[in-house]
């Protein structure tokens, strides 16, 4: 029987998601994209489910993008939609949870589209990163276009395009690719302390958070915040058990247990 492309473990509140294709750098195949499709979707909705992490099996690639041996390109095929990227990197973002990149390896070309598509990436020192499509002549998938530059600049995002440069975790980290680099051996420890420590917080508040900084991304301030969104908003807030819970702890100096959407203050 042929070993699952990617494994789901449930680490407390914590969901990690493992690419397990090391012979392959992990590499994505067409399944395995077509499968994320309802895997992502069953994360965010599942209330158990308090942060997601995304990493991989092996010391060498994180994901090295679309597996290549997969593609006939002499029969100048087009890719489905789905493998550009637009599709899951969108689902990733768009889920109410907060997802943490730990890149274990090179994240090169979809790979490196991965690794973006979290909301934050921590880096082990033997990570490598890369926009190597001009390698093989093809454009920058869209996704990673819009994505890198969100991460590092216009400037930079470019240069990186044009060259198709493989950069180290040093340089990512300066560049502001990643947020920060462990050891290689300390990668998951470190990572799933700062996802263990995201999962304790508010679960309604951190999804509108996650919403809002996103919905924010290419929008004037007016265009960002109407009237009506932050209403919405703050009313959803102010009507959760979460709200006050945070409260009531501040006040009696505790730690708060946060519940999450589905737990809500009943009217009076």
């Amino acid at each position: 029987m042929a070993e699952a492309e990617y494994l789901v473990e449930m680490k407390g509140a914590v969901a990690v998601v493992t690419l397990n294709r090391p012979a392959a750098l992990n590499a994505l195949t067409l399944p395995m994209l077509e499968a994320w499709e309802g895997e992502w979707r069953r994360l965010g909705d599942d209330p158990a489910v308090r942060a997601v992490v995304i990493t991989a099996v092996g010391d060498r690639g994180f994901c090295s993008g679309i597996d290549l041996r997969t593609v006939d390109f002499s029969a100048r095929n087009k890719l489905p939609e789905l493998t550009y990227g637009r599709h899951w990197i969108a689902q990733i973002q768009q889920m109410p949870k907060p997802v943490i990149a730990a890149v274990n390896g090179v994240a090169a070309g979809g790979g490196l589209g991965l690794a973006l598509a979290a909301d934050i990436r921590i880096a082990s020192d033997k990570a490598r990163f890369g926009a190597v499509f001009a390698n093989i002549g093809m454009p920058v998938i869209d996704a990673v276009g819009h994505t890198l530059v969100q991460a590092v600049g216009l400037s930079r995002a470019l240069e990186l395009i044009y060259t198709a440069r493989v950069i180290d975790a040093t340089e990512a980290e300066r560049i502001g690719l990643v947020s920060q680099v462990v050891p290689h051996a300390q990668l998951m420890e470190k990572t799933m302390e700062l996802a263990s420590r995201i999962a304790e917080g508010p679960p309604l508040a951190l999804g509108m958070s996650k919403h809002a900084v996103y919905n924010a991304i290419g929008r004037t301030l007016t265009e960002y915040i109407p009237y009506q969104y932050v209403a919405a908003q703050l009313n959803s807030a102010f009507a959760s058990h979460d709200i006050a819970e945070g409260g009531a702890a501040f006040r009696e100096r505790r730690k708060p247990h946060f519940r999450g959407p589905l737990a809500t203050v009943t009217p009076a």
